[in-house]
């Protein structure tokens, strides 16, 4: 694997953490059928911590 690879295996991995520690700090863990977050690709928690946020703003 080389340096550029690895790279962004990491910042993948690091935005993947961030969103989930903030989706666990709003009381998000899993989705409907049970999945946990921490086992969700970055695509699913990025559209889910923007579809949380959106529903935090209407209330």
């Amino acid at each position: 694997m080389n340096i550029a690879a690895t790279n962004l295996t990491r910042g993948v991995e690091s935005r993947r953490y961030t969103l989930v520690m903030k989706l666990e700090a709003l009381g998000y863990t899993e989705d409907r059928v049970g999945k946990q977050t921490k086992d969700m690709t970055l695509t699913e928690l990025e559209q889910i911590y923007i579809n949380v946020r959106e529903q935090r703003n209407d209330l």
